[in-house]
């Protein structure tokens, strides 16, 4: 009876993410020539859209998250709430950028302020003080190296998702795929604080997706997709298995955002292989390089999301197999991915 209660909450929450955001979105997108947040076409090499396109899909975010929490009253739980108050900051910075356009530095500044947030507020990574883990290390480096590992984690999934985001519909659908696995294990393991929180971002992705797939009418902007990346880093970091040890879930989140990891790891390299700027956008991204195999785009991107859904799951998997076994199957992936690297970056001009 616990369970179907706890259910019929999700889904209640669930309807009201995606109706509260669909609204939102529909005003957003009204207000946005007013206040000059539009992307203008050409304005950038890898900007090919004919109109202007607003940029309100961190608007959105943020607002339905803030009005979800105030009507649920999530916000009493502290790590909802300090996951929360670090992402506005993400989100904020990415607005800011939105608006005036920052250079790479304050970026990375405002990403590095808000992790640094979210340690002081009590969440962060827990890998080199526990006994499972493949690496021991003794006090106080096992809890330097903890900070220090939640900082490049955090920073790195929110660049990932904001580097992705280059074409309608992927970067929200990789942000849907995943919040729905995270809502689906913590469900599993009873975690119920993380199971709301995760009910919300997919409610917020759908109704984004709504309006951002091809042909998008509005863009999520560097306040949505950074904001998704740090919300759904953050969520990993707070998701306890109750399954397998740590030796064998360690990797699960590393695959659940292996899409979007894998992404920034090709474009960064193939930039600095070509001389070309890390951060300055450019068509060199997984789904363009499909593209140019004779994929069509739309098809590409569907294979990423198809592809996002199949390492999850596998990380699902890995969850309840021995140390041994589940390393290997990453090692496995590394590999493939490796490999996949190397097909698409090989012949790339």
């Amino acid at each position: 009876m616990e369970n179907f209660a706890q259910l019929e909450y999700v889904m209640l929450l669930l309807m009201g993410s995606i109706i509260l955001a669909v609204g939102l979105s529909w005003i957003s997108i009204k207000f946005a020539p007013y206040i000059g947040l539009m992307d203008i076409p050409g304005s950038a090499e890898h900007k090919n859209h004919h109109n202007p396109v607003p940029l309100v899909g961190g608007i959105v975010l943020m607002d339905t998250f803030i009005v979800m929490l105030l009507l649920t009253g999530m916000c009493d739980e502290p790590r909802i709430w300090a996951i929360i108050i670090s992402s506005l900051i993400v989100g904020l910075v990415g607005l800011l950028d939105d608006f005036i356009h920052l250079t790479a530095i304050p970026k990375l500044l405002g990403q590095t302020f808000a992790a640094v947030i979210l340690i002081y507020l009590g969440v962060k990574v827990q890998f080199f003080d526990s006994p499972e883990f493949l690496i021991q290390l003794d006090d106080p480096m096992s809890h330097w190296m903890n900070l220090l590992l939640t900082i490049l984690w955090l920073v790195t999934v929110t660049n990932a998702f904001n580097f992705i985001d280059s074409m309608d519909g992927l970067a929200v659908g990789l942000s849907g795929v995943s919040s729905g696995f995270f809502l689906m294990i913590s469900l599993v393991t009873g975690q119920t604080e993380l199971a709301f929180l995760c009910t919300i971002i997919l409610g917020i992705s759908i109704a984004l997706y709504l309006f951002n797939s091809r042909p998008a009418s509005l863009f999520l902007g560097d306040s949505g997709a950074q904001s998704l990346g740090f919300l759904l880093a953050a969520a990993a970091i707070i998701y306890e298995p109750k399954t397998g040890s740590q030796a064998s879930t360690w990797f699960v989140p590393i695959l659940v955002f292996a899409i979007p990891l894998f992404d920034m790891v090709l474009v960064v390299f193939s930039r600095l292989k070509r001389g070309k700027k890390i951060h300055k956008a450019s068509q060199d991204h997984t789904y363009h390089r499909l593209a140019q195999r004779g994929i069509p785009i739309h098809h590409a991107v569907l294979i990423m999301h198809g592809a996002s859904l199949i390492l999850s799951m596998v990380g699902f998997l890995c969850l309840n197999l021995p140390v041994v076994y589940a390393n290997l199957i990453f090692a496995l992936i590394l590999f493939l991915g490796l490999s996949a690297f190397i097909e698409l970056d090989q012949d790339y001009t």
